[in-house]
């Protein structure tokens, strides 16, 4: 078997050689590994490390394959480059500021032999700058939990009680392919939100391991860091995003499946953006949709006689999104969409 690692390359000379070095210390004498290299057209001295790191590897389980963008495309583009080129039976993706830890693969891969119906295995991933890991379902070490009934899926999904990054999972490759699952690359910030959703819409089980496999680096390159430069990409790609989802909601037998956990899950990208807009004086196409989704929200839970969902909804309009600058409120909005949910 085969697993093709994904690497896109952009602005990343201070950390791909980690990077890289971690995907060679892999051991992988049970598979083959595929390492896709994407350069997405980066100005700095990344593909000469990477070059050189490959041109000392020694080993024979690991095939590198190097795959150039004429112009700087993006996360998204990148990654649909790696997929469409991807041979492997699973893919695995890596970002390239990230390392993953020892064994990975391997703890992934053992998973798939204990359980091969299953289509997504999710590792556990440590956040350097939190200090804390990112799953939520289970804290056991070692201990695996497979989801094979859709209707959980989508609760744990929606109820964001399961990792939405694209990193850190071993995907059969076969479902991304068949289902037809790419990147939107007009979308450049949470462009995993929408890849992820529709991936837990087509996978027929899940396996979440509780064990760390992925050491997520804080990089302040990235772009999600640069927020003075990028706050018009971010309206613009939480705006497709909140669009997206809200369109697409979760159907089991032709009915909305946790109607107010997706009505929840649409609020929470539509705040994060309508928070993002207060810094600008952006006025665009994106801000109209934004501004339309809040009212459907509104409108739509009033429709469906669901009168804490509006009321909840009440802090996306003035003067109550005044509350917003309140600290406690700010601190305490998880808390009340929970309630709300509840309520619902």
């Amino acid at each position: 078997m085969t697993i093709s690692v994904i690497i896109p390359i952009y602005k990343v000379e201070n950390y791909i050689r980690r990077c890289l070095e971690s995907v060679i210390e892999q051991d992988s004498n049970k598979f083959r590994i595929e390492c896709i290299l994407v350069d997405d057209c980066t100005p700095d001295k990344s593909m000469e490390i990477v070059k050189e790191v490959v041109d000392d590897y020694k080993g024979g389980n690991i095939s590198f394959i190097f795959l150039q963008h004429g112009e700087n495309r993006g996360v998204s583009a990148a990654r649909n480059t790696g997929m469409t080129a991807a041979n492997g039976d699973f893919l695995f993706f890596l970002d390239s500021d990230d390392e993953i830890e020892e064994n990975a693969l391997l703890c992934l891969f053992s998973c798939y032999l204990k359980y091969p119906y299953v289509d997504v295995f999710v590792g556990d991933t440590y956040d350097e700058e939190r200090l804390n890991m990112l799953n939520v379902i289970t804290n056991d070490k070692n201990y695996s939990y497979v989801i094979d009934d859709k209707t959980v899926i989508w609760k744990l999904l929606l109820r964001r009680q399961i990792d939405r990054h694209v990193w850190n999972k071993l995907i059969r490759r076969s479902v991304v392919i068949n289902n037809k699952i790419f990147f939107n690359e007009h979308v450049s910030l949470y462009e995993d939100v929408i890849w992820t959703y529709k991936l837990y819409a087509y996978s027929s089980s899940i396996l979440i391991l509780s064990l760390m496999t992925y050491k997520y680096v804080n990089n302040p390159l990235s772009l999600i860091h640069t927020t003075t430069q990028r706050v018009a990409q971010l309206v613009e790609s939480l705006s497709i995003v909140s669009d997206f989802v809200y369109k697409n909601p979760p159907l089991i037998n032709g009915k909305i499946a946790y109607y107010a956990a997706h009505r929840l899950f649409t609020f929470h990208w539509l705040m994060i953006a309508l928070e993002a807009k207060e810094k600008t004086n952006l006025v665009s196409e994106s801000y109209s949709i934004l501004i339309s989704l809040r009212n459907a929200l509104l409108w739509d839970s009033l429709k469906h006689f669901r009168p804490f969902l509006a009321l909840f909804y009440m802090i996306m309009f003035n003067p109550f999104n005044k509350l917003l600058k309140n600290r406690w409120i700010r601190s305490n909005v998880y808390r009340l969409e929970q309630l709300a949910y509840l309520l619902s």
